[in-house]
């Protein structure tokens, strides 16, 4: 892929212009993306995970002092005007004024709230992206459109299907954002220009959580080797630990493969011999199983699903995962995969280019 391509350019453009804020080791920082907020009715991607997403922000993240980062696509502008979105989703607003107020929320803009940017009357601040110093590291923190030269330049091309065609067709974002080769086009596309640039970039818009640059396939895989290797040297009562384990995964992987694409079984997307631990993608909030978010604390990364045992409890049936209750709540928070800040950094400078080259933060300032 050639480094003069639009979307190189975009993201080398969209990186110098975006001002650096230092991430210290005691903050706490939870990141979504992808809510869609409609206007609460049949085609409104929000409506079934709104309760889950006022609650867990109010009682978790608010209580526990986080900063709260939305990176795009609050509100679904492509089909609903956004004066239904304030009026049905008061109360979600009004827990991001009180975040706005404490000083702990930053909005980013996305390709379905991209109109915001042309209206001044909607009293938000957003801006484009983030960067986060890390003892002299850099994350970076923005949607994905700035991919794509579709989403840049057609946005209204598109919004005119969508409100037009798609809202009367009662056809919802599950349907329309999961074209599979777009979204591994703009992994591809994110995934060279962090490595190449030697940081860490935070993305959403494609709806796929991904940590350290692999999907839940790839990290699935990964796991069930390490527990086969470990299976021959194991005692009777780990062995069946072990298989319960195995048995498990191959489940997830059944449905993964009913639910996703053939291309999503791909062990990596990305050409390399050596996978790049660089990006990483928070997922989405309209989730038909939950949710999913990015937090950062005390210099640790972590992957987060929430769910309603409600809908479903596998989690809570299964060794590998821990999970824990929203006080008062059917609500459940399962930690997928964490790994330290340092760490990461680490491997990415190591695998990452030549070892000469300087990281972002050193080239860009």
């Amino acid at each position: 892929m050639p480094k003069d391509d639009f979307s190189y350019r975009n993201l080398s453009n969209l990186f110098r212009q975006t001002p650096t804020v230092p991430l210290n080791q005691d903050d706490r920082i939870v990141i979504f993306s992808d809510l869609h907020l409609g206007n609460g009715k049949r085609t409104d991607d929000f409506r079934t995970n709104s309760e889950l997403f006022y609650r867990v922000l109010r009682d978790y993240y608010e209580d526990g002092g986080y900063t709260l980062i939305l990176n795009g696509d609050i509100e679904e502008l492509q089909r609903f005007r956004l004066s239904d979105i304030l009026t049905r989703w008061r109360r979600i607003y009004e827990l991001f004024d009180r975040f706005d107020r404490d000083g702990r929320l930053h909005r980013l803009i996305g390709n379905h709230d991209l109109d915001l940017r042309d209206d001044a009357d909607h009293g938000f601040r957003i801006g484009d992206a983030m960067r986060l110093s890390y003892h002299g590291n850099t994350i970076f923190v923005f949607h994905g459109h700035q991919t794509s030269l579709r989403f840049e330049r057609f946005n209204k091309l598109v919004e005119f299907g969508l409100r037009w065609f798609a809202n009367p067709l009662k056809i919802t974002n599950y349907t329309v954002a999961h074209d599979s080769m777009k979204r591994f086009r703009t992994e591809e596309h994110v995934y060279e220009f962090a490595s190449d640039h030697k940081l860490l970039s935070i993305i959403g818009h494609t709806h796929r959580p991904l940590f350290e640059s692999m999907s839940k396939v790839d990290s699935i895989k990964f796991e069930v080797e390490r527990l086969c290797r470990k299976y021959p040297k194991a005692g009777p009562r780990k062995r069946a630990t072990i298989e319960q384990r195995i048995d498990f995964y191959r489940s997830e992987l059944e449905r993964i493969d009913l639910d996703s694409d053939a291309r999503a079984s791909v062990a990596s997307l990305y050409n390399a011999n050596l996978v790049v631990p660089c990006m990483f993608n928070s997922g989405t909030v309209i989730g038909k199983r939950g949710m999913t978010c990015l937090e950062i604390v005390e210099g640790r990364i972590a992957l987060v699903h929430w769910f309603d045992d409600t809908r479903t409890s596998k989690y809570l049936r299964y060794e590998p995962y821990e999970t824990t209750q929203l006080p008062g709540t059917d609500f459940h928070r399962v930690e997928m995969k964490s790994e330290s800040l340092d760490y990461i950094f680490a491997r990415i400078s190591l695998l990452a280019g030549s070892p000469d080259e300087k990281p972002a933060e050193a080239r860009y300032g």
